[in-house]
C-alpha cells in the first residue's frame, strides 16, 4: 500500500517537474524570440541610417568630383584636345571607386550624328578603358535632364553596360557663348539592396537555434507521459512560428508595397486617375503604375502568381523594368515582350505574372494596348459599361520568346477605363459565392462620375458582399477618365 503510494507521488512529482519544464521551456522561447526580434528591429534601423549616410556621401563626392572637373573638361572640348579629355575622364574614375564609369555624350544637332563614349572600370583586369556609347543616348533620361539645368540624378535604369540598376548625376557642358555642347554623366551603380534580407534571414535562423534546441529537450522529457500535451504544444509552436514570420514580413512588406505604387501626381488636365491596392496578407503580388511621356500616358497592372516574399521581388522587378522600357518604347507589345524576356530570364522558380499593358494618346483619345493573360478591362460611359475587347495571350514569365499583339479602341472624352485583378472578381463571401463580373457593371454603372468614386464603391460593394470573410485574393484597382484634349471648349466637347 505504502509503496502504492509512494509510486503515485512520484508520477506527481514528475508531471510536476514536467510542468515546470514545459513552462520554462515556453518561458524561454519567449523571451529568445523577443530579443532575437528586438535585436532584429535595431540592426534593421541602424542599416538604414547607414545606408542613409552612405548615399548621402557618395552623392556630396560625386556632385563634387563633376563640378571640380567641369571647367577643364569645358576648355578640353572647346580646343578639340580628345586625348586630354579622354585622360582627364579616365582619371577622374580612377580616383573614385563609387563610379562605375562617366558618359560624355556630344548633343545631338539637325544633322541626328550621335558621337559619345563611355569611360569605365574593367572589372576582369581592374583598369579603366573607353568604348564608344552603343545605343541611342538620346533616349535617356540622364541625357536629356543633362542638357538643361545645373546637375540632377535621374531616376534608376538599367544600365546597356552592367546587369545593375544605375543612377546616373549628369550635367551640361558648354562652350564660351553659353551654349550646350555636350553631356557628362557619373554612373552609380546601386547595389546596396540585395543586402538587407539576406541578413534578415542569417538573423532569424540564428535565433531559432537555441528555442529548438530547448523544444526537443522538452518533448524527450515529456514524451512518455504527456504525448497529447507534446502534440498541443507543437501546434502553439506553429502558430508562433506563424506570427514571428509574419512579423519579420511586415517591415519589408510595407517598404516594398509602398515604392512600388506611383506617388507622382499628374497635373495634366485631359485625364483624372485613381489606383487602389489591399493585399491579402501582409506582402502582396499585385501591381499597377502609370507615367506620361510626350503627350502619352502609359499605364499598367498585374498580378503575380503566388504569395509572400517571393511574388513581392518578382513584383518589385517587374515594376522597375516596367518603367525604363516605357521611358522610350511607345508600343506596348513591345514593352510587354521585353518585361517577358526580362521575367524569364533566370527564372528558376516557374513564377509568373499577368499583366496588361496601354498607352492612351491624350490629344486624340487613341488608346492601344496589349494584354499578357489578364483580366479585360471596362470602359465606362455614358452609355452604359462594356468589357474592352483584349486578346489574352501568354502571361509574362512562361516563354521568353512569347509574341504579344497590339490592339487599340477610341476613348471618347467623359470615358473611363476601369482595369481590376482577380481579387475583385474572385472576391468571396461566407458561402463560398464569387463577387463576380456582373456586380462590378452595375456598380460602375451607378458611380462613374469620377475614378476615386468609382473605386471606393466598389470597395464599399465587396466588403458588403463578403460580409467579414477572410480576404484571399490581393484587390487591386486602377481607373482612368479621359476627359479628353485640354484645348477643347467645352462647347466642343
Amino acid at each position: 500500500m505504502n509503496m502504492s503510494r509512494l509510486a503515485k507521488i512520484r508520477s506527481v512529482l514528475v508531471l510536476v517537474a514536467a510542468a515546470l519544464l514545459l513552462e520554462l521551456t515556453t518561458a524561454v522561447q519567449y523571451y529568445s524570440t523577443r530579443s532575437a526580434i528586438t535585436e532584429q528591429i535595431n540592426e534593421m534601423a541602424q542599416r538604414d541610417l547607414s545606408a542613409t549616410n552612405r548615399t548621402a556621401e557618395v552623392k556630396k563626392i560625386v556632385e563634387e568630383a563633376i563640378t571640380l572637373v567641369l571647367p577643364e573638361v569645358e576648355r578640353l572640348t572647346a580646343a578639340g584636345e580628345e586625348d586630354s579629355l579622354h585622360k582627364l575622364l579616365q582619371q577622374i574614375v580612377l580616383d573614385h571607386p563609387q563610379l562605375a564609369g562617366i558618359d560624355f555624350a556630344y548633343r545631338v544637332g539637325a544633322d541626328s550624328v550621335r558621337n559619345g563614349y563611355f569611360t569605365f572600370r574593367n572589372e576582369e583586369t581592374g583598369g579603366i578603358a573607353d568604348t564608344t556609347i552603343g545605343f541611342d543616348y538620346t533616349e535617356r533620361t540622364w541625357y536629356r535632364t543633362g542638357l538643361q539645368g545645373h546637375g540632377s540624378w535621374c531616376e534608376p535604369y538599367m544600365s546597356y553596360y552592367y546587369e545593375v540598376l544605375m543612377s546616373t548625376f549628369s550635367r551640361p557642358v558648354r562652350n564660351a557663348r553659353g551654349e550646350t555642347v555636350a553631356v557628362i554623366g557619373a554612373d552609380v551603380p546601386m547595389i546596396e539592396l540585395s543586402s538587407l534580407a539576406v541578413q534578415l534571414y542569417d538573423n532569424q535562423q540564428h535565433s531559432l537555434i537555441p528555442v529548438i534546441i530547448l523544444q526537443i529537450v522538452g518533448l524527450l522529457v515529456l514524451g512518455f507521459i504527456m504525448y497529447r500535451s507534446i502534440l498541443s504544444a507543437r501546434r502553439l509552436n506553429a502558430v508562433k512560428a506563424e506570427k514571428e514570420f509574419i512579423n519579420r514580413e511586415l517591415g519589408i512588406a510595407n517598404r516594398i508595397q509602398q515604392a512600388m505604387l506611383p506617388t507622382e501626381k499628374l497635373e495634366d488636365g485631359t485625364i483624372d486617375i485613381a489606383g487602389s491596392l489591399v493585399p491579402a496578407k501582409l506582402v502582396g503580388g499585385d501591381f499597377y503604375d502609370y507615367l506620361i511621356r510626350d503627350g502619352k500616358l502609359f499605364f499598367n497592372i498585374g498580378d503575380v502568381c503566388g504569395k509572400g516574399m517571393p511574388a513581392a521581388l518578382v513584383m518589385s522587378m517587374t515594376q522597375a523594368v516596367f518603367r525604363t522600357i516605357a521611358a522610350k518604347e511607345d508600343d506596348p507589345s513591345r514593352i510587354v515582350r521585353d518585361m517577358n524576356a526580362m521575367a524569364c530570364r533566370g527564372n528558376s522558380t516557374g513564377m509568373f505574372a499577368t499583366l496588361f499593358v496601354g498607352v492612351l494618346d491624350l490629344p486624340s483619345g487613341k488608346l492601344v494596348y496589349s494584354n499578357a493573360g489578364h483580366d479585360r478591362p471596362y470602359i465606362v460611359s455614358g452609355t452604359g459599361v462594356r468589357s474592352l475587347q483584349a486578346e489574352s495571350n501568354l502571361p509574362i514569365g512562361v516563354m521568353e520568346d512569347t509574341e504579344y499583339r497590339t490592339q487599340e479602341t477610341q476613348i471618347a472624352p467623359g470615358d473611363m477605363v476601369l482595369l481590376y485583378t482577380d481579387g475583385l472578381t474572385e472576391a468571396m463571401n461566407a458561402e463560398h459565392e464569387l463577387f463576380g463580373q456582373q456586380r462590378i457593371v452595375e456598380t460602375a454603372r451607378d458611380n462613374g462620375d469620377s475614378p476615386r468614386n468609382l473605386l471606393d464603391s466598389l470597395s464599399e460593394a465587396v466588403a458588403g458582399f463578403v460580409d467579414g470573410a477572410e480576404q484571399s485574393d490581393d484587390l487591386t484597382m486602377l481607373a482612368i477618365l479621359y476627359r479628353g484634349s485640354a484645348a477643347e471648349s467645352p462647347a466642343e466637347k
